[in-house]
């Protein structure tokens, strides 16, 4: 609920930091484009995309897991580790 926010947040930081994603829920570590233009001027799927959107996914779903079904359930339609950790920030009424 509402008033786990802080303790929430308290607990899933460090080891989040730990293991040093944070850059994925901040912003910091941006999405790349999914798509390259190769030498060939041909479009290649771009790997670094990929390896983007596994990392973020895993944080997602860990961040997911780690919330009650109420909270969880409210933010089921956030696609990645940033909105839902802005969203959540939000519906908490924590802004900072």
């Amino acid at each position: 609920d509402r008033d786990n926010y802080p303790l929430w947040k308290s607990m899933v930081l460090p080891i989040i930091r730990g293991a040093r994603l944070d850059g994925y829920m901040l912003g910091k570590k941006e999405c790349p484009e999914e798509f390259i233009i190769a030498a060939d001027s041909s479009k290649k799927f771009n790997p670094e995309f990929e390896d983007w959107q596994a990392y973020d996914q895993q944080l997602l779903g860990w961040l997911r897991n780690s919330m009650t079904i109420g909270i969880a359930t409210q933010l089921l339609h956030c696609e990645t580790s940033k909105q839902l950790w802005e969203e959540a920030q939000s519906l908490a009424g924590a802004h900072t």
